[in-house]
């Protein structure tokens, strides 16, 4: 086993070590447990909406409402595995798991897929970024966004200058990688790319860490373009926030084009941005619904059979 791989199975042990340890404590409703593996502010994020819990309040009631939503769906045991897991420097960990609620008399609802960010510190590993692909809108999805964000006594509010700010740079950052998409040029998407790259859908997550692995999934996109007749893509920013001063977090429509006719039904998509060394923001992970655009997948979208 080379370096790289002993990397990739170390991040995985430290993942699935942390999903073990935080999944028994929610089914023991166990929060001071639960709340020492989190890092505060700290962001969770469905197709739904996106939510910043600012303090340990704002994680209390996030906690206190999935338990109560376990409890009510009658979930007996939380069965979570790291899909892919690594290193981003040093002191950051990107993963992405699965996890199948059980019952009494089985799986509850299909399995979903998730990613999160873990940073070490002097505390040692602590989650700081999750977000969760929940196809349907769900009583889950609810769930994880009940939480009211409470702030700290005396903190103002943002001012809607600054939400704006952020959405509109967001959405430069959308209609870039949208228009090198529809210009079949790679070096253009490209730019707006960090490596690694998650990208995650309902039923898997994809992690792109090599040059070569992004560039066959832009030609496997153009590919699909070309059968699928596409001309446009109308992708429209419907809320964005600042989470620290180097990260955003984006919600976004898409319409996809041929012609005058929708080649599918409009979906929403989550998507994180980072800010580099060079001030550029670039994408970091994609969190939509339907995964990878293939035909079959359209047919049953068209047919009613996805969400």
């Amino acid at each position: 086993m080379g370096p790289v791989e002993r990397q990739a199975e170390e991040a995985a042990r430290i993942a699935q070590d942390m999903l073990d340890r935080t999944g028994a404590a929610l089914i023991a409703r166990d929060f001071d447990s639960f709340a020492a593996f989190f890092r505060l502010p700290k962001t969770l994020a469905t197709e739904d909406g996106i939510r910043l819990l600012r303090n340990t309040a704002d994680l209390r009631a996030a906690f206190d409402n999935a338990c109560d939503h376990y409890a009510e769906s009658g979930v007996t045991r939380l069965d979570r595995q790291v899909e892919a897991a690594l290193f981003d420097g040093p002191e950051i960990i990107r993963f992405a798991h699965v996890t199948l609620l059980h019952g009494a008399e089985g799986p509850i609802r299909a399995p979903y897929t998730s990613c999160s960010v873990i940073a070490r510190l002097d505390e040692g590993w602590r989650v700081v970024d999750s977000q969760y692909a929940l196809r349907e809108a769900s009583a889950h999805s609810a769930a994880v966004l009940k939480a009211g964000v409470t702030g700290e006594p005396g903190e103002p509010d943002e001012g809607a200058d600054r939400m704006d700010a952020v959405q509109t740079v967001f959405q430069s950052a959308l209609d870039r990688m949208t228009e090198a998409l529809l210009a079949q040029d790679y070096a253009a998407f490209r730019a707006g790319i960090a490596l690694p790259f998650f990208m995650q859908g309902s039923e898997s997550t994809s992690v792109l860490v090599e040059e070569d692995e992004l560039e066959r999934e832009f030609a496997r996109s153009m590919t699909e373009f070309e059968v699928l007749g596409v001309t446009d893509l109308v992708r429209q920013v419907k809320g964005a926030d600042m989470v620290g001063t180097r990260r955003i977090y984006g919600r976004y429509r898409t319409h996809i084009l041929s012609g005058t006719r929708l080649v599918l039904p409009g979906y929403v998509s989550t998507m994180s941005l980072e800010q580099g060394a060079d001030l550029e923001w670039r994408a970091t992970t994609l969190m939509h619904p339907l995964g990878r655009l293939t035909l079959a997948r359209i047919m049953r979208e068209k047919l009613g059979d996805g969400a």
